[in-house]
């Protein structure tokens, strides 16, 4: 099972008004994660329903994948993202992802068509 466990405050990731920055690593080829297996996130990454802890991403599951990254790419470290989000798949999930508009736009540069990075 995939877990990440750092849980590391860093008051650089929020902007002025307070809401959180994007992160975004330098190329899609550091974004690493498994395409197969269960994934869990931790508390600060996740935290609805009655139980969260109990709560497992299927990731062979594309809609489940889709979740997972969404949840990562608004609240996970950059460590987060890269162990736990596909690049290629980034790509192609990345038009059936519902995400924040300062999310999306600091990721378009990275995941948009025609961006020799993918």
């Amino acid at each position: 099972m995939i877990t990440t466990d750092a849980s590391v405050w860093d008051d650089s990731v929020w902007d002025d008004g307070r809401r959180r920055r994007a992160l975004v690593p330098g190329s899609l080829g550091e974004l690493r994660g498994p395409l197969e297996g269960v994934a869990s996130l931790p508390a600060r990454l996740f935290w609805s329903g009655p139980d969260p802890r109990s709560v497992r991403w299927d990731l062979s599951d594309r809609l489940r994948r889709r979740d997972l990254y969404e949840i990562v790419l608004v609240k996970g470290t950059l460590a987060d993202i890269c162990v736990l989000v596909n690049g290629p798949e980034l790509v192609r999930l990345w038009d059936d992802m519902y995400l924040p508009p300062w999310v999306r736009e600091a990721w378009s540069p990275l995941v948009e068509p025609g961006d020799v990075a993918a």
